[in-house]
């Protein structure tokens, strides 16, 4: 009864010409465009502004006239008027929605497919071809002509589609083709008919892929990635073959340059290499450095492991205790435990905080979630390919999840909200799952413990409108949910 004396008032005001407060005069438009907002709200959802195209350019049209009359202070009686024919050409949007889910499913399937290839950025002038064409067909429902729009379904689908496997092969294999021209301007296929040939096979076989299924993405994303290694090899092999031709005195340097790097490798590893036989010899020696280290690696693994039965062997045993033990004596050793425990753990996370440099990552705790923000790791634009670069700070970061060995583990992408909307969300969560395939790679965990999600933009951290902001926002975050029982 309050609220309803209260709008009176408002409304009396309002048309007196008084002045409002602004969240008065917000509630008052809220409560006078409650309903239609509701209405707009679900054609939208139904997806009445595509199969209804002309009922919602007239529904919106006459919306609008309303937030200018209520804006220049017109009759109520206008505004509600106004109003009333919004709410009746939304109601025929919702009407024509149904029937267009029948008649155009597999356009609207279509459409989505499109969409989530990001076609509006990789095929515009199909997918706007597709959305002209779709509009003439929802129209032609809207006018009652049911056959008509049928008709022209196959055609419109195949507008679609052609903008989807466009849009897919652009964003797989288009910086590929340009990489293998570039390759072809140098007479790549001349100084390196190898390595060019691989690159062209491993291109065609991405195409055939794409072809024969466009949602064998992940194969032929593998193939592209081989192709553009192969382009890129060829295109450095033949600037180097090409120089050397020119300048036959650096032969020698050459050489030597290659096995510094060698020399180099060999002192990390703690041997001297020698090349007087070549660099067969010390290569043969730091592949079976590495081979040990590998060795090592499994025994670290299992030694993870016995720690992991160990806490397990632990947590029977404290579940034990409980059932024994009663009275406050119980209580306390119960609590003891716990707080050792506790002690245990951020003891693990300062050593985890310890490991990177600032400018590698940032560890943060945000409730029962430990947080390495990994600064150090980039990827190329609108590529979800992780650099040799970055391995060993990804090296890092398992050394961080062994010594939680029960933990769930949940890697975050994010991005700036520079482009569509989806293409980001996509995008965050292909960066995402390369991150996990990458560790589930090198670590050799159970994959259910691991999980990779893409948020896109929608978790900012910095502003967007700068460039350092949008550098800050475009980032990988690991989680490391610890139990409820230790924290």
């Amino acid at each position: 009864m309050y609220l309803m004396r209260r709008l009176s008032l408002l409304i009396v005001l309002f048309w007196c010409g008084s002045t409002l407060l602004a969240q008065d005069r917000d509630s008052l438009r809220e409560t006078l465009f409650s309903e239609t907002n509701k209405l707009l709200a679900q054609v939208q959802a139904e997806q009445g502004n595509i199969l209804s195209p002309s009922n919602f350019e007239n529904a919106m049209n006459r919306y609008n006239q309303a937030v200018r009359y209520f804006d220049k202070k017109k009759e109520l009686r206008n505004i509600e008027n106004k109003l009333a024919e919004v709410n009746k050409y939304l109601q025929q949007c919702l009407e024509t929605a149904k029937l267009g889910k029948v008649t155009f499913a597999s356009t609207l399937k279509a459409r989505e497919d499109a969409l989530k290839a990001n076609a509006p950025q990789y095929a515009e002038a199909y997918f706007n071809d597709a959305e002209n064409a779709f509009m003439s067909a929802a129209k032609s429902l809207e006018s009652g002509k049911v056959k008509k729009a049928k008709r022209k379904v196959p055609e419109i689908d195949k507008l679609y589609r052609q903008a989807e496997l466009i849009a897919i092969k652009a964003s797989i294999i288009g910086n590929v083709r340009n990489l293998i021209e570039e390759a072809k301007d140098l007479e790549a296929h001349k100084y390196t008919p190898i390595t060019f040939a691989n690159a062209q096979k491993y291109l065609s076989e991405a195409e055939s892929i794409l072809n024969s299924d466009r949602r064998s993405e992940a194969s032929a994303r593998e193939k592209a990635e081989k192709a553009e290694t192969e382009a890129k090899h060829a295109i450095y092999l033949t600037r180097q073959i090409k120089w050397l031709k020119k300048n036959e005195k650096e032969w020698e340097n050459q050489f030597l340059k290659e096995e510094t790097l060698v020399e180099q490798i060999a002192k990390m590893l703690g041997f001297e290499a020698t090349f007087e036989e070549g660099l067969e010899k010390p290569l043969k020696n730091i592949a079976q450095i590495v081979d040990a280290l590998q060795g090592e690696k499994r025994d670290l693994l299992k030694e993870v492991e016995e720690k992991n039965a160990k806490l397990k062997k632990l947590e029977a045993e404290l579940q034990e205790f409980r059932e024994k033990e009663q009275g406050l004596q119980a209580e306390l050793r119960e609590k003891q435990y716990k707080l050792e425990l506790k002690r245990q753990r951020e003891e693990l996370i300062k050593s985890v905080e310890a490991m990177f440099s600032p400018d590698e990552a940032t560890v943060l705790r945000k409730g029962d979630d430990l947080i390495i923000r990994l600064i150090g790791l980039t990827f190329p634009s609108g590529r979800a390919t992780i650099r040799p670069e970055f391995f060993a700070l990804l090296a890092k970061v398992q050394r961080a999840i062994r010594k939680f060995p029960n933990a769930p583990i949940t890697i975050e992408g994010h991005t700036d909200s520079i482009g569509d909307d989806r293409f980001n969300e996509n995008l965050s969560y292909e960066r995402a799952m390369a991150v996990k395939q990458y560790i589930l790679a090198n670590m050799g965990l159970d994959e259910s413990r691991i999980t990779a999600l893409g948020y896109g933009e929608s978790r900012p951290i910095a502003s967007n409108e700068t460039a350092q902001g949008r550098a800050q926002n475009r980032r990988i975050d690991i989680v490391i949910t610890f139990t409820p029982e230790v924290m």
